[in-house]
């Protein structure tokens, strides 16, 4: 079959990829494409992946960097030599800070171009294509410092295919050093796989130096100088550039691994740069200035370690700190001055009042009380940090040796006890800490990332995620590497004479050695010699410094060309220019996330929309959309990549069928979310239909990040009425279950109350009703094996006309514990009540029921989905085999019998032991039937409604009905039930009501 025959004969002509950028933020998606309907799966990590069926053929990473801006372009050719359809699966792993620019998939000459959209109108474009049946889905997940981008598509036999995705950053310097990481991951062992890398700077390279191949993101200290570039590796430098050229043979890939390369391959360089005020480029009248000034003395410091030492910090954590705090102290200056906070529910101060010289003896005796901290309490952090402002030493208005104060802030959690509310902690902070440089440390994914992020945006820092790995020691020191040696304080780049605009942030509060300060803008037409001044605070007195730059006909900006470096602008025409875009578009954002004016947050998402779309960046505000092009604008040549930014609508049209004579791409399409390294011959899905858990710690989900979700809606269970609203169109998320079938629950209780209990057999439910009495505390479930309790507490309803004497009541608060029991990680308690979720356990943290997060304590796992006001669930995973739904039931009208309540259902329950009880939990592993009851004077034989439920000794009548049900995560549906007559349930249950009350909750 040659190429020119082939047809794509696929499914579907239109996809939708949502790139979520999210940073601080621990993101994990996951979604799946059926025939019509798209399972979105929760995808756990797999130790073995599959085995590859295609053939990559060609895999070729080639990337630009022109003064610290670079341009990456991946591309992968697959071909499938199966007598089959198969998936071929594309996985690129992207610098956090990168924004994708350009994405295209090649087949039979025919290009399929992405566009970038703003998110409303991509949305749009989803939920019509999905009304017309069409494939849509997302493809975003986080790991640590990276983006996970991953598109699967389908390939017709005999078919080649390839992928070509393009993203641009900004390279910061950090220790002196810019580190370029290029990750190479073609999904198998591919013939012809090349890495190309150009670099050209301007002011010329001191220094260029490829790194191992690194198959892991943990840190290390054990790369010297000395190390070896990966076989194969060839560098070409002049002054001015170099060119490295990497092209393993399958002998060498296989040697790194039977399934091919799976590593980042990285690069480190600097900068020569003498002139003190920096180094700046003007080019097609935007300019972007580089301050990195090097030899200055170092400014001493005070400094303040605040420690969080709550007892979430137990076990490896407050090891890890300690050790850190160890090798930090040591490394101290003479000069500089220090202290130490301590902090839980109470408060410690090593050495009260004041900061201290870092002499030997006081090192010793730090060291000493670091070694002495133990974890236990709650996490006052609003009463660490006014501790830590009162000891913070002012700058010296006087002369002499000054000292830039500095808190240095870690915490694993969020506030719990004394002032909790993130906006009082925020003032609080501000106006005690003044002219301090606060920088927070967020150690693992349940500390509050967000917080620790605006208070370093009010108080002249930035926060940084310490991840529960081995290396968190290491990482805990790198980050105070950096800034460790300030150099200069209050920084002002002035650009004078109003010749410059749209500038981007230019006063800066410290300059740290090792570092780099970025500013860009644009000049005013006419302009020929820009106008820079510098003012700063150095060791012992101000620095100023003034610089004309030469800006007419381009002289003060030599290009690549001109240093000898062909090429090296490939990708990246007037890279000025768009790198002004990138960094503007950050800020932006930035300013936006720092603000809670909702009229600012506007206008400065509007500004960062425009920009996304007008260079073409998929960033927080704009999506990534694919669609087929009309048959007149299919290029004849492969090699047409460039996106065009123009503005396209979804395809109209209502049928949902698939017409087999049309070209079409992508049977697409999933996300998966894979260990690092990154496995791309077939990572599997996690398991479910649906639940997309986007935080990872307790935090609010920002509204700009809003993710599309392809799942039912939920319903009220309670039988007894049907006019709960369920007229979103966003449907409940769903738990982890086959990709093939839709788990059904195993039981529930619901409405006021009513239980559903699964008939496996039959593939039927069992329903009944107990009536309740208002603040009794029912025994749910109890499982001593396991050690798990989930218990209920009634509230009282109205009761229905003309049954005045039956009593209404339904759950309003549910607690579910465990004690340690087999195969439990610990102690354990949630509370759920209509507002919140309160998770107690070695901390304590509470989850809003009108907001959507995640916390995970001792190996528990609670989510909180909210839809809106009346669409909310929380999922509760306990273990890998017991996992509990809890439903937020509520009303956009009520009437006089509807009341706000809540409703309890095991999705699964596999992992309870036999000797489960409870109302609910006794009939997990019940072996119940029912026997149907044949009409002897029925001689049209009809199914009979009527049985015989036989449960051991335990035989009694049931009647077939048809009851509003919900017993998947699918949509509340009308299905059949074996009712069980009210005056049977006692029976059933085996003990009277009484017995299953319990005296509190």
């Amino acid at each position: 079959m040659t190429m020119g025959k082939v047809d794509l004969k696929i499914r579907c002509i239109f996809f939708f990829i949502i790139i979520s950028v999210q940073r601080g933020f621990s993101e994990e998606l996951g979604a799946h494409q059926g025939a019509k309907d798209i399972l979105l799966q929760r995808v756990r990590r797999q130790s073995k992946a599959a085995k590859s069926v295609l053939k990559v053929t060609d895999y070729h990473v080639r990337c630009s960097v022109v003064s610290r801006y670079a341009h990456t372009t991946i591309q992968s050719y697959v071909w499938n030599q199966l007598p089959v359809t198969k998936e071929a699966a594309f996985e690129v792993d992207l610098p956090s800070a990168a924004f994708i620019s350009n994405f295209t998939i090649t087949s039979n000459d025919k290009v399929y171009i992405a566009q970038v959209k703003e998110r409303s109108v991509a949305r749009k474009m989803y939920d019509a294509a999905k009304k017309q049946g069409k494939t849509a889905g997302l493809v975003a997940t986080k790991e640590r410092e990276i983006e996970k981008f991953r598109v699967a598509v389908s390939v017709p036999s005999g078919t080649r295919m390839s992928f070509s995705l393009s993203y641009e950053e900004l390279l910061p310097r950090r220790l002196g050093r810019y580190e370029l990481t290029l990750g190479l991951r073609p999904g198998g062992l591919v013939t012809n796989l090349t890495l190309d890398v150009s670099i050209a700077e301007r002011t010329g390279l001191s220094f260029i130096k490829v790194l191992p191949l690194k198959t892991s993101r943990l840190l290390s200290n054990t790369v010297t100088g000395e190390s070896e570039a990966p076989a194969s590796t060839q560098v070409q430098q002049n002054p001015l550039c170099a060119r490295v050229h990497y092209s393993p043979s399958l002998q060498q890939q296989s040697s790194a691994s039977s399934k091919g390369l799976n590593a980042d391959y990285i690069i480190q360089y600097d900068v020569e740069l003498s002139d003190l005020i920096g180094d700046i480029q003007v080019f097609d009248g935007y300019f972007v200035h580089y301050f990195a000034p090097r030899g200055l003395p170092v400014v001493p410091k005070d400094v303040i370690f605040v420690i969080d030492v709550s007892g979430s910090m137990i076990g490896t954590k407050i090891k890890q700190t300690k050790q850190a705090m160890s090798t930090i102290l040591g490394d101290l200056r003479e000069e500089d001055h220090f202290n130490i906070i301590t902090f839980s529910d109470k408060v410690h101060t090593w050495r009260k009042g004041r900061t201290v010289r870092a002499t030997r003896i006081n090192i010793r005796d730090a060291k000493d009380f670091v070694k002495r901290i133990i974890a236990e309490g709650w996490t006052n952090i609003n009463a660490a940090l006014l501790s830590a402002a009162q000891l913070v030493n002012p700058p010296s208005s006087s002369g002499g040796t000054r000292r830039v104060p500095l808190v240095i802030f870690l915490t694993d959690g969020e506030a719990t006890i004394g002032v909790t509310s993130g906006d009082f902690i925020l003032s609080n902070a501000k106006s005690a800490l003044g002219a301090t440089s606060l920088f927070g440390l967020a150690f693992g994914d349940d500390a509050d990332f967000p917080l620790l992020r605006r208070l370093a945006l009010d108080n002249r820092g930035v926060a940084r995620m310490v991840y529960e790995d081995a290396d968190a020691a290491l990482q805990l020191k790198g980050f105070y590497d950096e800034v460790a040696s300030p150099l200069l304080s209050d920084i002002q780049l002035t650009y004078m004479d109003d010749q410059a605009f749209d500038v981007t942030r230019s006063l800066f509060p410290n300059y740290f050695q090792g570092s780099e300060l970025v500013v860009t803008g644009k000049v005013k037409p006419g302009v020929r010699d820009l106008k820079v001044s510098l003012t700063a605070s150095g060791s012992k007195q101000k620095v100023k410094v003034e610089n004309e730059v030469l800006v007419s006909n381009g002289e003060g900006n030599r290009t690549v060309l001109s240093m000898g470096c062909p090429g090296g602008m490939d990708g990246i025409p007037s890279f000025v220019r768009r790198l002004w875009a990138y960094f503007t578009i950050k800020e932006l954002l930035l300013a936006k996330l720092n603000t809670t004016d909702p009229n600012i947050q506007k206008l400065l998402g509007e500004k960062a929309t425009n920009l996304s779309l007008k260079y073409n960046f998929v960033t927080p505000v704009t999506s990534l959309v694919v669609v087929k092009p009309d048959a007149d604008e299919i290029p004849t040549s492969a090699s047409t990549t460039t996106v065009r930014p123009t503005t396209t609508t979804a395809p109209q049209g209502s049928n949902t069928d698939t017409d087999p004579d049309v070209d079409q791409i992508a049977t697409f399409v999933s996300a998966t979310f894979s260990p690092m390294p990154g496995v791309t011959d077939g990572p599997k899905l996690w398991e479910a239909a649906g639940l997309l858990d986007v935080s990872t710690s307790i935090q609010l989900q920002r509204k700009d990040m809003e993710v599309v979700k392809d799942y039912d809606a939920t319903y009220d269970n309670d039988l007894d009425y049907d006019s709960w609203d369920e007229s979103a169109s966003n449907p409940w998320p769903a738990p982890p279950s086959r990709l093939s079938s839709v788990r059904v629950f195993s039981s529930s209780v619901d409405g006021d109350p009513h239980f559903v209990v699964q008939l496996p057999k039959l593939k039927q439910n069992l329903c009944f009703t107990v009536d309740g009495r208002a603040n009794d505390v029912l025994r749910l479930l109890e499982d001593s094996e396991r050690g798990i309790m989930v218990d209920g507490h009634l509230m009282w309803a109205p009761s229905k006309q003309n049954v005045e004497d039956r009593s209404r009541t339904y759950f309003d608060q549910i607690t579910i514990s465990t004690r340690g029991g087999t195969g439990v990680l610990g102690t354990i308690m949630i509370t759920l009540s209509l507002d919140a979720v309160v998770v107690e356990g070695e901390g304590r943290d509470t989850l809003h029921t009108n907001q959507e997060g995640s916390v995970t304590r001792q190996g528990v796992m609670v989510s909180m989905e909210s839809r809106d006001d009346f669409h909310q669930s929380c999922w509760i995973e306990l273990t890998k085999d017991i996992r509990f739904l809890v439903l937020f039931h509520h009303y956009r009208h009520p009437s006089y019998l509807q009341m706000a309540h809540l409703g309890f259902y095991i999705t699964n329950g596999q992992g309870l032991s036999l000797s489960t009880k409870g109302l609910l939990g006794q009939f997990q592993h019940a072996d119940m039937r029912v026997t149907l009851m044949k009409d002897p004077r029925d001689t049209l034989r009809q199914p009979s409604k009527e049985g015989v439920l036989r449960w051991g000794v335990i035989h009694m009548p049931v009647t077939l009905q048809d009851k509003t049900l919900k017993d998947t995560v699918r949509k509340g549906h009308l299905g059949s039930c074996w009712v069980v007559p009210k005056a049977q349930v006692e029976r059933l249950l085996g003990h009277p009501y009484q017995s299953y009350v319990v005296d509190h909750l």
